[in-house]
């Protein structure tokens, strides 16, 4: 052949000048095998020059590409690499074929030649036209960066291969095929910190179809390297997890800028520390800054807030009263600011106006609001929305003097909103005429103290089957009540409080859960779905069928056991009884028969625990509480790594997620297996969801224990962890990571008092609140105030009597909340103090609201006290009854006097 004398005549060949060779090669049918055609462009020395200047047709290029992509990948400095992808090869890329692409033709192409490639099929490469995707050219990338010693490419001494933008030059627009896992394949995080703070890297990675964690990762290793790295370099999808120790020092106008950014990038993120950490930046606020805001606002701190002009808050009441999450200490401070400008709070447009900082309005505004202005605001369900998250003593307040409107005696049935119906007092509901409308009455929310006075009124003047009574209705069912009722319709009664889906549970308590079987016991159906769930519980078992007993158990498993009373030792009997019916022997449970126990599950051993069936702490979830023993046995069947949760080397923040409440109960054991970052993480979801639901304080400073257990050997002489600012505090999880002593440190004065409400809300270990309490003494030398103690929240009860004694409580606002039996008990001696402060104070007395404040701790009275209380205050008290200690206590002061 012809091309065969040519490789045989290679002086002759290269004779050949650029058109002449141009022109051979044009003729058609020319050239009928590639590999000839490679031999001559491998003897031609004017390869690149021809591949430049001269135009064959595109038929042929496709031929001549993969005899000279060799050599372009091999081509070893900028120049030649330039002239090979940029002249040479720039009419012949668009025939780059998959197979030319693949790992196995690029993995010996030299760093620079490889740089190229991937610039050039990232930007404006037809990839409708070729056999290959993006998707391909990441996957030879992907086996490039893992030959060969790493970081590949990367030669901090070679001038050609130092650049940091190591991720633009070797990965480009195809950076969005990265995962996390091939990221630390190329890199390890020493070698990834050279390239993180790489401008050209940032604005590369500047893109929502990176997946999360590799952003989140970027993010992280970036203010690891440089934690002062300025945000405002930072595109604004970035700003969404940038830590906010990095905005704490940034100007106004930046925190501004970068807030407005937040809103447009983040897409609604609700990130309470960068909030506060921007906030906390603001100097000068203004109207157009209030508007801006938004929810961030909640941020800022009460002496910024009480810097605002009284002009501008009272200007932007629209803004600020629509705004959710302020707490008690900031909704105080803004009511008393407007109010010392002149502010008016006297009528039904201004208590609206306020919106969600009416928790901030002392109960003396309340008072002196009209009675018709007040019943006007009960017909805003906003308004109500509100006042029901404001305190218990603001309520009372409202709904005392929405009692007094109306011409009729039960007019307060129509007139008091149906879901503050609680704060009515008993007196009020024993006498209900004739014409009250009953429906109203159904539709209300009660408590059982106030069901069971007019329960027996309810139900014989219902025009509603016992089926649409309400569960607040039905939980006031009596033996009294039923005394009078014919049998038929006690049993349809308690049909009615049966559980029912979508429907929300009848709370029943023993004495009328044994009430209703002794009621029904001589007819007594073998349909159990029939009857409450915890009615169940006092059913002799001797009437059920053997053959009902699978159905039973199955039953009883939705009780709530707590209802149970340890005198009658009914959980030993069912538990024995359930163990028979089931034939199970010993304390091994299977799944099976975790499924039919259920709630049953709550009143095992430790033992059963860890020898069942690892289902059973799914049903475990649903208990309200756990011995020691039971705790213990769930850890360790945990550590097993025998359960649905896997080995320990596998948990993740999702883990501790999935174990829905149980993590409540478990040891520094358990929470030594998570690193620091998880486990902060997992608390700022897990600790509001506590709160919310009105975890007791003591389980959550026993969870704040275990999981912050931290060993200190050395001494700590100054704070080390990092001061708590007011980003710090908003953090859900705070103060995690602080021993005490550091808590101390670390803390300034004035900082806790700017943020006391925010503080005292989430520090539930007595040893800090032992410090916060110190401090606030060294601040206040002659005493606390009242709006600082109406924050104190149980952070008041690690308070000594000597503490107490210094206190200023002069308003009924500050008693409600020092006696909250939400933060935790009082020692006598305590409570005794300060009523009496609050008593010693002009115009002072034990009038009915300060005797529902009070509750059981008027028993820390002296006699003489309790003489001083009148029969109309008694009258009015909410929780009158024989079982009330507050009754005790009246009857004995009446015996005292006789």
């Amino acid at each position: 052949m012809l091309l065969c004398d040519l490789s045989l005549a290679r002086k002759l060949l290269n004779s050949i000048t650029l058109p002449e060779l141009s022109q051979f090669l044009s003729q058609p049918g020319i050239i009928d095998n590639s590999s000839d055609i490679c031999v001559l462009f491998n003897d031609y020395s004017k390869t690149p020059e021809f591949l430049e200047i001269e135009n064959v047709p595109d038929a042929v290029k496709p031929l001549i590409l993969p005899c000279v992509w060799p050599l372009a990948l091999e081509s070893s400095n900028t120049l030649n690499v330039d002239a090979w992808f940029d002249l040479s090869l720039k009419n012949y890329l668009r025939f780059l074929t998959k197979s030319l692409i693949s790992s196995s033709e690029v993995q010996n192409a030299s760093c620079l030649a490889f740089q190229k490639l991937v610039s050039i099929l990232g930007s404006d490469f037809n990839y409708s036209t070729s056999n290959f995707g993006p998707s391909d050219v990441y996957s030879s990338i992907k086996t490039y960066l893992v030959t060969g010693p790493q970081p590949k490419c990367y030669i901090a001494s070679d001038p050609d291969l130092n650049s940091t933008a190591w991720f633009v030059n070797y990965i480009g627009v195809f950076v969005t095929y990265l995962s996390l896992d091939d990221l630390n394949t190329f890199l390890t995080t020493s070698q990834f910190n050279i390239f993180v703070e790489n401008q050209a890297n940032i604005q590369l990675f500047n893109n929502t179809a990176i997946a999360a964690n590799v952003i989140s990762y970027y993010i992280t290793q970036l203010y690891t390297v440089d934690p002062t790295f300025n945000p405002m370099q930072l595109p604004g999808s970035f700003l969404c997890q940038v830590p906010s120790t990095a905005y704490n020092s940034l100007s106004q106008n930046n925190s501004v800028d970068i807030l407005n950014r937040f809103q447009q990038f983040c897409n609604g993120t609700d990130n309470p520390q960068i909030f506060a950490a921007l906030v906390s930046n603001l100097q000068n606020i203004t109207a157009n800054i209030i508007t801006m805001l938004g929810n961030a606002i909640t941020g800022l701190s009460t002496n910024q807030i009480a810097s605002i002009s009284t002009s501008t808050l009272v200007s932007s009441l629209s803004t600020l009263g629509s705004v959710s999450g302020w707490n008690q200490g900031q909704a105080i401070v803004v009511v008393q600011t407007i109010i010392s400008g002149g502010f008016q709070i006297s009528n039904a447009s201004t208590l609206i106006a306020l919106g969600t900082l009416i928790g901030g309005v002392p109960s003396a505004i309340i008072t002196s609001v009209s009675a018709t202005e007040l019943l006007a605001t009960s017909q805003n369900p906003g308004f109500i929305t509100n006042l029901l998250a404001a305190p218990e003593i603001l309520q009372a307040t409202y709904i005392s003097k929405i009692i007094t409107v109306g011409q009729s005696q039960n007019a307060f049935i129509v007139n008091v909103p149906d879901a503050m119906a609680t704060q009515i007092p008993r007196v009020l509901l024993t006498s209900f005429q004739d014409t009250v409308d009953v429906q109203a009455i159904n539709r209300k929310t009660w408590t059982q103290n106030q069901a069971v006075v007019f329960f027996s009124f309810e139900v014989s003047n219902a025009t509603i089957s016992p089926e649409e009574l309400s569960p607040f209705v039905l939980q006031g069912f009596t033996c009294t009540a039923a005394g009078s009722m014919q049998s038929e319709l006690i049993r349809s009664l308690v049909h009615a409080c049966r559980p029912r889906i979508q429907r929300q549970k009848v709370v029943l308590i023993e004495t009328q859960l044994t009430c209703m079987y002794n009621l029904l016991k001589s007819n007594l159906s073998q349909n159990f779905t029939d009857y409450p769930s915890e009615m169940l519980l006092y059913y002799n078992y001797s009437i059920v069928e053997q053959s009902n007993c699978r159905s039973y158990f199955t039953a009883v498993g939705s009780a709530d056991f707590t209802v149970l009373s340890r005198v009658l030792n009914k959980d030993t009997l069912l538990l024995n009884n359930a163990k028979s019916c089931l034939g199970i022997r010993g304390m091994s449970l299977s799944k099976d028969n975790v499924e039919v126990l259920g709630n049953m599950l709550c009143i095992v051993n430790g033992s059963y625990i860890q020898s069942s069936d690892p289902f059973i702490l799914e049903k475990l979830k649903n208990c309200q509480d756990f011995t020691v023993s039971q705790a213990n046995a769930m850890e360790t069947l945990l550590l097993s790594g025998t359960t649905q949760y896997g080995n320990t080397s596998t948990w993740n923040e999702q883990t501790l997620v999935n174990l829905g409440i149980l993590p409540l109960y478990l040891s520094s054991n358990f929470w030594s297996l998570f690193t620091s970052n998880v486990k902060r993480t997992f608390l700022q979801y897990f600790m509001p969801q506590l709160r919310n639901n009105g975890t007791v304080g003591t389980k959550l400073m026993a969870l704040f224990q275990q999981v912050n257990k931290i060993t200190r050997s050395r001494r700590e002489a100054g704070c080390t962890i990092g001061n708590i600012t007011q980003s710090t505090i908003a953090d859900a999880a705070f103060p995690f990571g602080y021993t005490a002593t550091q808590f101390d440190l670390c803390l300034n004065t004035s900082v806790l008092i700017n943020n006391l409400a925010a503080v005292t809300g989430k520090v539930d270990d007595v040893t800090f609140q032992a410090v916060i309490l110190a401090k606030l003494n060294q601040a206040y030398p002659s005493g606390i105030v009242d709006e600082q103690l109406q924050i104190l929240g149980s952070v008041s009860r690690v308070a000594t009597l000597d503490d107490i004694t210094k206190w200023r409580i002069t308003s009924i606002d500050t008693l409600s909340a020092l006696m909250n039996p939400k933060n935790g008990p009082w020692e006598a001696a305590q409570s005794n103090a300060i009523i009496m402060i609050y008593l010693n104070t002009s115009g002072n007395s034990l009038g009915s609201f300060e005797l529902n404040a009070i509750g059981s701790n008027l028993c820390s009275l002296d006699i003489s006290v309790l003489q001083t209380i009148t029969p109309d205050s008694q009258r009015w008290v909410h929780l009158a009854g024989s079982g009330n200690k507050l009754f005790t206590v009246l009857v004995y002061k009446v015996m005292g006097n006789s």
